[in-house]
């Protein structure tokens, strides 16, 4: 799991996780409390993963944050 701030300076975590049909995603989740959102990885393994979120800076994860899509 991994802490960054967003465009407005708003707290969020990110950490890995599925999808029903076996999608891994970043999972984000504002620190605040609220709907949670995903952005889907390419990985197909949880190794690959965990390898593709550490290579994203808070750059990159304000990025991915922005083009997330609502949790279901």
């Amino acid at each position: 799991m991994r802490s960054f701030l967003d465009d407005d300076g708003n707290a969020w975590q990110v950490t890995l996780g599925k999808e029903s049909w076996g999608t891994l995603v970043l999972l984000f989740t504002p620190a605040s409390g609220g709907d949670a959102r995903t952005s889907i990885l390419a990985a197909e393994t949880m190794f690959d993963a965990s390898a593709e979120l550490d290579a994203l800076d808070d750059d990159a994860l304000r990025e991915r944050l922005r083009d997330s899509r609502p949790w279901a």
